[in-house]
């Protein structure tokens, strides 16, 4: 039974659409209208015709970047290892099989390819570590105090154009990653979601217990390397939790920096707000909260950022001197600067 517009209007636009490319709707005629310039064949596209956006001149020719047409070809020689009857057309990607092909030979082309992907998967984990430790280096070389968040939006990571979106929130977990987990677990053959949620997961304040913990945690993560077929993600997740409820911890993941940073700004703000009135007593029971409650959130917000070398320990070190740098910024000047002859005064 054919299903009916969902109203009477002739025309309709769908809603979510970006403004800059807006698309227009007959279902009556069969017609999409684009943003395309009228004098464009492409301007409208008829829906009654089978495969008809898929045959548009300016879907047929649209440029290709040349690393695809250098991958093609890497895979069309690929695949005709495996088998002379398989190819990779070079300029459109299209996989042919021919019917001749024997199942097994299908069954080693599949495989092939499978592996390669797999593969692929792999190597993508020891890229994105790379990065990881890319983002700390170039937050060690700044001279001025700089967020992960803030290194990831000056290397350039959420501005590429080649059709992949890199997220700030995924990115901002590598360098985590790295500064936690030891070289040697995270060059396991353990998933990349694994290895950022062991991460992820806050520490215990206690030296000793510390390294207790992460020891606990990297035995759990070799235990998935070896037998990965009986864990999950929400298994090793629930894990880390009794774990952490084992060292008497709150169960939480460490948030971001920029979110601390916001609370902490937010406390900051409470405060200056309270001391501005004549009863700060009454200011925070007017509002439900305890005064030393919101002391005691900005000391732990302050100790955390401290902990992650994003906040220094005394507020005098943030004060410029003679020469604008901080305290802080210029001993990492001094340390990046090592044996070039440039010492800040």
């Amino acid at each position: 039974m054919k299903s009916e517009p969902k109203n009477d209007e002739k025309y309709f636009r769908l809603a979510n659409a970006p403004e800059e490319q807006p698309l227009a709707f007959d279902l009556r005629e069969g017609k999409l209208y684009t943003d395309k310039h009228q004098d464009d064949e492409d301007s409208i596209i008829d829906l009654d015709k089978a495969h008809s956006v898929a045959q548009m001149r300016s879907t047929l020719n649209q440029s290709r970047p040349k690393w695809l047409k250098e991958f093609f070809e890497q895979m069309n020689g690929y695949v005709s290892q495996a088998s002379d009857k398989a190819e990779i057309d070079a300029e459109t990607g299209q996989l042919s099989l021919h019917p001749d092909m024997t199942k097994s030979k299908l069954k080693e082309v599949c495989g092939n390819l499978a592996w390669l992907y797999e593969a692929q998967y792999r190597q993508n984990k020891e890229i994105l570590l790379w990065i990881g430790e890319l983002i700390l280096d170039y937050m060690a070389r700044a001279v001025t105090d700089m967020t992960i968040e803030e290194a990831i939006e000056e290397l350039g990571l959420l501005d590429r154009s080649n059709g992949v979106k890199w997220k700030l929130k995924t990115l901002a977990r590598w360098p985590v990653v790295v500064q936690r987990i030891p070289a040697p677990i995270r060059q396991l053959p353990i998933p990349p979601t694994y290895l950022s949620e062991a991460a992820l997961f806050a520490q215990p304040d206690d030296v000793e217990d510390k390294i207790k913990f992460n020891n606990s945690r990297d035995a759990m993560l070799v235990a998935v390397s070896e037998k990965p077929d009986v864990w999950s993600r929400s298994k090793f997740v629930a894990c880390m939790k009794e774990l952490q409820d084992h060292f008497g911890m709150e169960r939480s993941r460490n948030e971001g920096v920029s979110q601390l940073q916001e609370r902490l700004i937010a406390y900051y703000r409470l405060q200056r707000e309270a001391e501005g009135t004549n009863d700060i007593g009454a200011f925070y029971g007017n509002i439900g909260l305890d005064r030393k409650d919101v002391s005691q959130w900005i000391y732990n917000i302050e100790a955390a950022l401290v902990d992650r070398n994003r906040m220094t320990a005394s507020p005098t070190d943030q004060i410029p001197r003679g020469d604008g740098l901080t305290q802080t910024a210029r001993e990492r000047v001094m340390k990046t600067s090592a044996g070039k002859g440039y010492h800040p005064k």
